[in-house]
């Protein structure tokens, strides 16, 4: 057989021959059929119970809020990096490696609302300019607080996404 183990070999020959599978390989596994289960009948003699009601209690304990680690989202950046009516380009990488920009504001309300940072027109990362968010390709303009336009030629809004502020920290949820 030269450089071909008898494993790859047994493999090769398994594919290519149906039900070989288990046998030719050495995976010997043998399976007992389970049992099947059989219904018990009711003998004439014995009469139907009652269900008797069972105590349950009445009131439940409630969990008193204390500091937990949020689990939802994905923390962006910290509560101290934004103040009230300031704007933030905040970038997470994905699985890939590959790196999406996400326009941050904290509005007057104290509320931090999160957009895409790519222009609804043409695609392109867009950059802070006067406390707007602006496209370089095109000139599209778009309100960092509710990421609609307001000079075109966009003519859709920003995608927005939710935000959660807990334990010190700002999370978006992307999905």
């Amino acid at each position: 057989m030269g450089q071909i183990s008898r494993r790859v070999f047994l493999l090769v020959l398994a594919t290519l021959v149906p039900g070989m599978s288990n046998d030719a390989v050495g995976a010997t596994k043998t399976t007992k059929p389970s049992p099947t289960p059989t219904k018990k009948k009711p003998s004439p003699s014995s009469k139907p119970k009652t269900p008797t009601p069972s105590k349950s209690p009445t009131v439940s304990a409630k969990a008193s809020p204390s500091p937990s680690k949020v689990t939802e989202g994905v923390a962006i950046a910290k509560s101290s990096d934004l103040a009230v009516r300031q704007t933030k380009i905040f970038y997470l990488k994905d699985s890939f490696g590959i790196s999406t920009g996400y326009s941050l504001t904290r509005t007057s309300r104290g509320e931090v609302m999160a957009f895409d940072s790519k222009c609804t027109h043409a695609g392109v990362p867009t950059s802070l300019s006067l406390g707007q968010l602006k496209c370089p390709a095109h000139g599209s303009i778009f309100n960092p607080e509710n990421g609609e336009v307001v000079r075109g030629p966009a003519v859709e809004p920003l995608r927005s996404y939710r935000t959660i502020e807990a334990n010190g920290e700002i999370r978006i949820i992307t999905s």
